[in-house]
């Protein structure tokens, strides 16, 4: 997270009767400074939004937009909200640079009418992220050489968003002789996005997200294509500032396995398109015995480049997820969510979507035992066998 801090030196000024005009100064060195360099690294506002809010994500370097299958789905590709099978909700909190912390809350949720395209369960979500940029401190020096200081949050942010995402295409598709089992879904999220500095000057904005996910079953494949923070800036006092609108373009592979366990492999390639900066990012998450998680993942070509890595615990319909950057250039950063699944709320279609981390083993056939010379064939049961019609395998 970037955090704005700035020790202000007044050195032949009284504090009496000037601290509101000198405050004024130092929120105008600071609005300035925003598009001071116009189209470079730093030319975006509120840079916070180029954070990773998932610690799942985090842990997997931050390669989720053609994962995108949990509550944080609208971070990375809203179009990812379509493949949902049960409500979620989830609590993350983030601690960055120094003192600086966010805490971001989401539900999502599968709906129980057709989406726009006649497909069943479009996802829904609603979300809210709450940042602190540290504090701001003031030391100005009286004329008698005393110091005073004065402390204010540099920066706080509030993000609220409503997200949306369906299935718009289901069925097989020859690729060259490959028949491919597609799924296709498209997505779109409305954000408001408030801004406060030095608790004195604010600014708001209306952004869009959007997305593209795109699923092979039967190869595990997928692609994802997403923009975040698509919108009109923010106007500090005089100085108007955009959004760091972000291009993410993703592939993912989930191979087959054995047992219970899962392997995923995703990469990613993010632009922040004001700030003409790319990022790089690649990842792994090793499930197993249906309870732990562990992922590893790295950032390239990054302001804060490094090594990632994550943890999951998941106890039936709980997960508590914890990712941190390990070898930041510039910082490191940790943080941690707490998740809970409706499992009860679904119905037998929703039930159908399931994921299952392992099919199972095929039942091994029952000989008959060889008929002994003479022998008379065994007649016909009376009855047939009672069967349960209710109990099935989900592949």
């Amino acid at each position: 997270m970037t955090s704005t801090k700035t020790g202000i030196k007044a050195l032949a000024a009284p504090v009496k009767g000037r601290l509101p005009a000198a405050l004024r100064s130092a929120a105008a060195l600071l609005l300035c400074a925003f598009p001071a360099a116009a189209g470079g690294p730093g030319s975006a506002g509120v840079q916070v939004l180029k954070n990773d809010f998932s610690p799942r994500a985090a842990g997997m370097g931050g390669a989720f937009a053609a994962v995108a299958d949990d509550a944080y789905a609208s971070v990375y590709n809203p179009a990812g909200l379509g493949q949902l099978y049960m409500p979620e909700a989830s609590a993350m909190y983030y601690s960055g640079f120094e003192d600086s912390s966010l805490q971001h809350l989401s539900f999502v949720l599968p709906l129980q009418f057709q989406g726009l395209a006649g497909y069943d369960k479009p996802g829904f979500g609603v979300s809210a992220l709450f940042s602190d940029g540290g504090k701001f401190v003031y030391r100005p020096i009286g004329a008698g050489g005393t110091v005073g200081e004065y402390s204010m949050d540099a920066e706080s942010t509030k993000v609220l968003a409503l997200s949306y995402g369906e299935k718009v295409f289901a069925g097989e598709v020859n690729l060259e002789g490959y028949k491919a089992n597609m799924e296709q879904y498209l997505g779109l999220s409305a954000k408001y996005v408030g801004s406060e500095l030095l608790q004195t000057y604010s600014a708001s904005a209306f952004a869009i997200d959007g997305g593209w996910l795109m699923r092979d079953l039967n190869s595990g494949l997928s692609m994802g294509v997403s923009l975040s923070n698509f919108g009109s800036g923010l106007k500090y006092y005089k100085e108007d500032t955009p959004l760091p609108s972000i291009l993410r373009v993703g592939a993912a592979w989930q191979p087959p396995t054995v047992m219970s366990q899962s392997l995923l492999l995703a990469v990613d390639l993010d632009m922040y398109l004001q700030e003409q900066l790319k990022s790089l990012r690649a990842g792994l998450e090793y499930h197993f015995q249906d309870m732990f998680s562990f992922r590893l993942g790295y950032k390239g070509m990054d302001d804060n480049k490094g090594l990632a890595l994550g943890l999951g615990v998941h106890y039936e319909s709980f997960a508590l997820d914890f990712g941190m950057s390990v070898a930041g250039e510039v910082y490191n950063t940790s943080q941690v969510s707490f998740s809970y699944k409706f499992a009860g709320w679904r119905t037998a279609e929703l039930k159908k979507k399931a994921r299952e981390f392992r099919a199972p083993p095929p039942e091994p056939e029952k000989k008959q035992p060889a008929a002994r010379p003479g022998a008379k064939p065994a007649g016909k049961p009376s009855a047939k066998p009672k069967t349960d019609s209710d109990f099935f395998w989900i592949y």
